[in-house]
């Protein structure tokens, strides 16, 4: 784990406690679920973390397996870093991800042999 990865990890968890949401690490073995967010209604929400540093670079990966299965109570935490800015973190729904508009979000299928690849 990269010491990016570590301070978004901590970022994240700063910014929904400033909203007031509950904040848990997962324990279980979904790995690519980061945090368990409760909001104040008792929702249960997942974050997958994804980080990226402008500096180095312009695009991010999401691996379709280690997001798993997009469905309303998913979220794409997207914590991005530039030099001499603060951090920003966006909350991208899991499903936008279902269907790329092929500007931002971009679908990367691969076929059967290479599912592993498919971003």
């Amino acid at each position: 784990m990269t010491k990016l990865y570590k301070y978004a990890q901590h970022f994240v968890k700063l910014e929904l406690m400033k909203a007031r949401l509950g904040v848990f690490q997962n324990e279980s073995a979904n790995n690519g679920v980061e945090f368990i967010v409760k909001t104040s209604t008792g929702a249960y929400h997942e974050l997958y973390l994804q980080t990226i540093n402008l500096e180095k670079d312009r695009s991010v990966k999401i691996i379709k397996q280690e997001l798993g299965e997009p469905k309303d109570t998913l979220w794409v935490a997207l914590v991005l870093f530039m030099k001499e800015m603060e951090s920003v973190l966006y909350l991208i729904p899991s499903k936008t991800l279902t269907k790329p508009d092929d500007y931002i979000f971009i679908d990367n299928d691969q076929s059967e042999r290479f599912k592993h690849l498919s971003n």
